[in-house]
């Protein structure tokens, strides 16, 4: 274990109400650092994991970044230049996309799949908008046993875009009406936006949204990442013994059973593309979250699309989240209602097969935690979100930070 100390901590950590002494600011570092040493420490062997990074930026100043543990292959310890596949953080890129073509005038989010791929006639009237509310009523394409048994068997495996959407379409699986999170929708946004753009998801990605904000500890690939990427990630472990959700029931033995305790951090994310495929660090994830709320993404009209909301629990529209009503989701954003953590916030945990990364926003507190640990644990181990996250909210609310 060891602790990072940050130079220039001046004005990084400042109350609302009144700014904090110079004095306070490394106990809240010191604080911070414990609660990610205290995670690995306690959770190791549950999680199977070895490392964690963790950032604290409240907007003023440079942020916190403290780290734990090693890369778990060769001793070199977790820091700045570490890199983590950030999952289904990957959506909310994708999403942004969309809306700058939207603002460009390149298509509207109330047009339909059959304006733009005709080739898929069964979703003809599926919108824009309900692909990225997932509302669309889609099945859920890693769900499946043909890309489940793919993903076992050959680690190298490059899918298309149109692999992926051809497990779920036209096929016979269960369908679900209101909210459904379907990485297919995803899919589906990524053909639409090089469509209207007439540039590929990867090219769209870099020259509209990564280049221009200096992005440059962020990375995609529709297949297997250079070796100068890879270089930078720890192991990551899949340990989810759970079946997928098309298996037959009752189900004994998951597709990705052969998976289970390997090292899967060098594996291609084809299977995720622009749904999940995205590797990145805590610090470009704030960065992006930072300049995608700031309007330095979008234009104003866009972000409030973006921000519409529907329940989690019925997929109908609600004006916020709430004590009754505690899930809601953007456009692939979610947000969530918990009393202990300030109310509401905008957060997502994105998880491959052998990583995690978190993202949480507080507007009202001006504040953005970014994290990332390196392991898929069995769903009933995860405590990454409250142990780390929600641990280190409560730190800054002890020390004046997130006090309104």
């Amino acid at each position: 274990m060891r602790r990072r100390s940050m130079l220039g901590l001046l004005f990084v950590l400042v109350a609302i109400v009144c700014p904090m002494a110079q004095s306070h600011q490394r106990p809240v570092e010191a604080a911070l650092q414990e609660t990610i040493d205290t995670y690995l420490a306690e959770r190791r062997e549950a999680e199977t994991i070895s490392g964690v990074a963790l950032l604290v930026d409240h907007g003023r100043g440079h942020p916190i970044e403290v780290f734990t543990g090693t890369n778990g292959r060769d001793g070199t310890p977790i820091d700045e230049n570490t890199l983590f596949q950030i999952g289904s953080n990957t959506k909310h890129f994708t999403a942004a996309l969309v809306l700058k073509l939207e603002a460009a005038g390149l298509l509207n989010i109330d047009q339909t799949v059959g304006d733009w791929l005709p080739q898929y006639p069964a979703w003809a009237k599926v919108t824009i908008r309900s692909l990225l509310h997932m509302t669309a009523d889609i099945p859920n394409y890693s769900e499946t046993i043909e890309i489940g048994g793919i993903m076992a068997s050959d680690a190298q495996s490059r899918l298309t875009y149109e692999e992926l959407i051809a497990a779920v379409y036209d096929k016979d699986l269960p369908r679900s009406s209101g909210w459904f999170y379907s990485n297919t929708d995803s899919i589906l946004a990524a053909l639409i936006i090089e469509a209207a753009s007439g540039m590929s998801y990867r090219e769209a990605l870099r020259k509209l949204l990564l280049h221009p904000l200096r992005l440059n500890n962020t990375f995609y690939s529709d297949g297997r990442y250079p070796n100068r990427v890879l270089a930078r990630l720890p192991v990551g472990i899949y340990n989810n013994p759970a079946c997928l959700l098309y298996q037959p029931t009752p189900c004994t033995e998951t597709t990705l059973a052969p998976l289970l305790g390997q090292d899967v951090s060098t594996d291609s994310l084809s299977w995720a593309g622009p749904a999940g495929g995205i590797i990145s660090n805590p610090r470009d994830l704030a960065k992006w979250i930072r300049a995608l709320f700031s309007l330095r993404v979008l234009p104003q009209k866009q972000l409030d699309e973006m921000t519409q909301l529907v329940s989690q629990r019925t997929g109908l529209p609600i004006k916020d989240t709430s004590a009754a009503d505690p899930l809601g989701f953007g456009f692939d954003l979610g947000r969530a209602y918990q009393e202990e953590l300030g109310g509401s916030f905008w957060f997502y945990q994105g998880t491959t097969l052998g990583f995690r990364a978190v993202f949480a926003y507080w507007p009202q507190y001006d504040l953005v935690i970014t994290a990332a640990t390196n392991s898929q644990p069995p769903e009933d181990e995860d405590q990454f979100l409250p142990r780390v996250v929600g641990k280190a909210f409560k730190v800054l609310q002890q020390a004046g930070v997130s006090s309104r």
